[in-house]
Order: C-alpha cells, then sequence, then structure tokens
C-alpha cells in the first residue's frame, strides 16, 4: 500500500513555476533577487533606452503574455504595456504601495505629473519588495520559505541603505549643503536625504533648462552639491567650488552583476558622500 501511496504520489504533476516579468531594470532586479532559487523574471527593458519611449521587440512581446504577473512602475513609466493584450496581471508598484512625488517646472513649482523613480529610494523598496513577495507566494506557494528567506535578507539591506542616506542627509545639513541636480529624476533621493534643492538643469520631459534658470543657478550663493546625470552635466563654470558628483539612476553597471541591490544603493551611497568631503 505505501508503494502504491509512493508512486501515486510521483504521478501528480508538479506544480510550474510561476512565469514572471518586470519592466525597468533596477525593478528586474529586484524582483530576480527576491526569486533567486525558484527561477527568474524576463527583464523586458534593458538599461539602455528612455522607458517613456520604449518599444517591446516581438520576442518581448511574447514574455509578457506568456508571464503570470507583470511587475511594473506605473505612473505612466511603461504606457506600452496597457497596449498588450493577454491573461497577465500587471503589478503596478508605484499606483498601489508607494507615495509619488509630483514632477516639477524649472522654478520647483509641481507639475501635473508623478515621477516615477521611486525604486532610487531604499525605503521605498521595502515596499516594493514585500508587495512583490505576497504576489509571488500567492502565484506559488510551494516555494513560500524560498521567498521569504529572500526577502529577509533583501530587507536587511534595504534598511541599512535607507538609514545609511539619512545619515548623509543629516551631515549634508549640518554642513549647510544644498543641492542642483542635472536631471529631474533624482528627488526621492533627495526626500530620503532631507537636503533641499535649490535648482535644476533638465526637467521630466528632457527639456533643458533657458538662460534664465542656468543663470540664476550659477549665482547662487552657499555650499552646494550637483549632482550630475550620465547623460547630463552641469556646465563646468557653473558653481564652480561645488563638488560633483555623478548618479546613474539606472545603475546601467550593475545590471546582471550578483547582489544586484546592494551594489546599486552602495554606489549612490558612496556617490553622495563626495558631496561632504
Amino acid at each position: 500500500m505505501r508503494l502504491i501511496f509512493a508512486l501515486l504520489l510521483c504521478a501528480q504533476p508538479l506544480m510550474a513555476a510561476p512565469k514572471v516579468a518586470a519592466t525597468v531594470p533596477p525593478l528586474a532586479e529586484l524582483v530576480a533577487e527576491i526569486m533567486r532559487g525558484t527561477g527568474s523574471p524576463a527583464a523586458l527593458m534593458p538599461a539602455n533606452v528612455e522607458p517613456h519611449d520604449f518599444t517591446l521587440r516581438p520576442s518581448q512581446i511574447s514574455a509578457v503574455i506568456d508571464s503570470d504577473i507583470v511587475f511594473a512602475v506605473g505612473l505612466e513609466m511603461e504606457p506600452w504595456l496597457a497596449q498588450i493584450e493577454g491573461d497577465y496581471t500587471v503589478i503596478s508598484l508605484g499606483e498601489t504601495i508607494s507615495e509619488p512625488l509630483p514632477a516639477r517646472n524649472f522654478d520647483l513649482s509641481p507639475r501635473g505629473e508623478s515621477d516615477p523613480h521611486l525604486w532610487l529610494d531604499p525605503g521605498e523598496m521595502i515596499l516594493w519588495e514585500l508587495e512583490i513577495t505576497q504576489n509571488l507566494i500567492r502565484l506559488d506557494p510551494a516555494n513560500t520559505a524560498t521567498y521569504r528567506a529572500n526577502e529577509f535578507a533583501l530587507l536587511k539591506t534595504l534598511v541599512a541603505a535607507r538609514d545609511r542616506l539619512t545619515k548623509i542627509g543629516s551631515d549634508m545639513n549640518d554642513s549647510g549643503i544644498k543641492l542642483v541636480v542635472a536631471h529631474d529624476a533624482f528627488q526621492y533621493i533627495e526626500r530620503r536625504l532631507g537636503v533641499p534643492l535649490a535648482g535644476m538643469l533638465t526637467d521630466y520631459e528632457e527639456a533643458r533648462a533657458g538662460a534664465r534658470t542656468l543663470s540664476q543657478i550659477s549665482r547662487l550663493d552657499g555650499q552646494f552639491c550637483i549632482i550630475n546625470h550620465p547623460e547630463i552635466s552641469a556646465p563646468l563654470d557653473m558653481l564652480p567650488a561645488a563638488p560633483r558628483v555623478m548618479l546613474d539612476p539606472i545603475g546601467a553597471a550593475l545590471i546582471g552583476e550578483p547582489d544586484f541591490v546592494a551594489r546599486f544603493y552602495q554606489q549612490i551611497g558612496d556617490a553622495l558622500e563626495g558631496c561632504i568631503h
């Protein structure tokens, strides 16, 4: 009887691992670390493309259609997803559990669109991690222990990164440092730091600041740090005494490397410490 029971168990079909896709590279890397040991998501977007203008290739469309669940940022970051019909579920993390900030005009007043770059704040990623894990467990309860173990390890990483940025921001404020950013993509870092913004050079839609704005920034008086973007840098004659740091909001050089999440936030923290030293 025991032999028959064992044979019957072996005859039962194994539960297939969920088919998962994720959109922007940092989100895909976060999902991959939560899924470690069970599978990996289809990463839909390479690091060298503009998310707003991205067009899926046929193979990527098939990956979306074949997915059980697609993790997206939302907030109009991936408008192309709405054009793909299928039975998959889209979890727009920025629209369900986070607190998006409005994009800004050059006078730093809010505009109608939301800024989707929430992943730059590790504090926000704690919320995303929990939501991603819960959805994976719902689809794949057999691997609950693995997802929970990965979730716990990532939680420690994200809490440490959040606390480090908070400490860096406190040190900046003690030194009276304000920020000038080359692109309106860093305000979730700004909020985590708690450091005031004095000006920006490129807005949410990639429009460049005019001569009047550039002149106003150049005439600012005080302690500043300039945050450059890999594709956009402040003129060298603008606030020449201010330290300049480079932040890549995608972390392109780290995509596909082990422990992306820890290394991504370490890179951000290391760069921002250059504002103080």
